[in-house]
C-alpha cells in the first residue's frame, strides 16, 4: 500500500515556567493509503500532542524538529499559510469532544460549508449540496433539516457524526480521529466504528485513530503504536501486538482490561503507579518505576526502539519472549 504519511524522529519541546520541556521524543511511524492507523497509551503519553505538532496547531513558542512527510512535503516547518492549504482539505481531524468542538453558535450549515468554500472555492449552493451529501452519508436523518439546526438539537452520537462529516467535507486523504468513540454509549460506540471502517473500505480514506481503549483498537486498526510518556514502545499489527504483547506497558494495559467473558475467576489487574510527568521523567526507560520486570539497564539507559520481525520494541529485556 501507498504510504501517505510518513513520520520520523518527531520531537516537540514546549516553553515551561521552568524553561523547555521535551514532550515527544523521537516519534516514528506510517500511515498507508485505505488503513487504519493506531496510537494507544494512556493520557498524558503524547497521543494528541504528536497529531497536533504534525498539523502546526501547538502552543506559541513550541518547538518541532524531526520529519512528517505527506505527498512529499514535510509538514513540520511548512509555516502557517502551507498549513492551512493542507489542515481540512488534504488532512483533517475529529476532536475529542464533540460537545464542545462543534461550534454552540452556528448552525451545523455554516460549520459544515464555510471551509468547504475556501478550499474548493464553490458557491454557497454547491457547498450546500455537498454537506446534505456528508450527512446522509453519515447517517444524520433528515439532512436538509439538520443543516438549520445547532448542536445542542442533537445528541453526543449525533454530534460526533457530524463532527465527522465536516472533516470529510473537503475529501481529505488522511483522517485523524482523536477518542471519537469517548464518552459515548456501546451501541453508539459500534456506529462510528463501522461508519469509519465502511469510510476507508469505499475511499481508501486513511484513519489515524488515537484512543487509550485497547478494546475499541483491537475492533478497528489494523496496525498500532503503543505510546508511552512522549515515545513509542511498542507497535506492529494489531491482532499481533494485543494478541501477543512483549512490552511489559502493553501487556499491563491490556491485564487491566475486564475479561471479554466476564469470567469471575479472572480479576482485574491494575497497572500501578501514574505515567511520570513530561517535566520529571525518571533516567532510562520512563516506565521503569512501575515495571516489575526492571532491571539496572532499565534505569541506566534510554531503551532504543529496535525492529523485531513485523514488530518494533523499546525493551531490552523482553519479559514475554519465552511465552511466544
Amino acid at each position: 500500500m501507498k504510504v501517505l504519511l510518513d513520520v520520523r524522529d518527531l520531537s516537540v519541546e514546549l516553553v515551561t515556567k521552568t524553561g523547555l520541556v521535551t514532550i515527544i521524543e523521537g516519534v516514528d511511524f506510517q500511515v498507508h493509503e485505505g488503513e487504519i492507523f493506531g496510537i494507544a497509551g494512556e493520557s498524558g503519553s503524547g497521543k494528541t500532542m504528536t497529531v497536533l505538532a504534525m498539523l502546526g496547531l501547538l502552543p506559541r513558542g513550541a518547538r518541532v524538529s524531526g520529519e512528517a512527510t505527506f505527498n512529499g512535503i514535510n509538514l513540520v516547518g511548512l509555516g502557517s499559510r502551507g498549513l492551512r492549504q493542507i489542515r481540512g482539505r488534504d488532512i483533517a481531524m475529529v476532536f475529542q469532544d464533540p460537545m464542545t468542538s462543534l461550534h454552540p453558535m452556528l448552525t451545523i450549515e455554516q460549520q459544515m460549508t464555510d471551509h468547504l468554500r475556501f478550499h474548493q472555492n464553490v458557491g454557497r449552493s454547491v457547498a450546500r449540496k455537498r454537506a446534505i451529501e456528508l450527512l446522509n452519508e453519515v447517517r444524520i436523518p433528515d439532512a436538509e433539516g439538520a443543516l438549520k439546526a445547532f448542536p445542542h438539537h442533537f445528541s453526543g452520537g449525533m454530534r460526533q457524526r457530524i463532527a465527522i462529516a465536516v472533516a470529510l467535507a473537503c475529501r481529505p486523504r488522511v483522517l485523524i480521529a482523536d477518542e471519537p468513540t469517548t464518552a459515548l454509549d456501546v451501541t453508539v460506540q459500534a456506529g462510528i466504528l463501522r461508519l469509519l471502517n465502511d469510510l476507508r473500505t469505499r475511499t481508501g480514506l486513511a484513519v489515524i485513530m488515537i484512543t487509550h481503549d485497547l478494546g475499541v483498537m483491537s475492533l478497528i486498526a489494523d496496525s498500532l503504536s503503543v505510546f508511552y510518556a512522549g515515545r513509542v514502545i511498542e507497535s506492529g499489527p494489531t491482532s499481533d501486538v494485543l494478541t501477543r504483547p512483549r512490552h511489559p506497558y502493553t501487556r499491563g494495559l491490556l491485564d487491566a482490561l475486564p475479561h471479554p467473558t466476564g469470567a469471575q475467576d479472572a480479576p482485574l489487574v491494575p497497572l500501578s503507579g501514574t505515567p511520570p510527568s513530561p517535566s520529571a521523567r525518571p533516567s532510562g526507560c520512563a516506565f521503569h518505576p512501575r515495571c516489575s520486570f526492571a532491571v539496572m539497564s532499565c534505569r541506566a539507559s534510554l531503551p532504543v526502539l529496535e525492529q523485531i520481525g513485523d514488530r518494533r520494541l523499546a525493551c531490552p529485556i523482553d519479559p514475554f519472549r519465552e511465552a511466544m
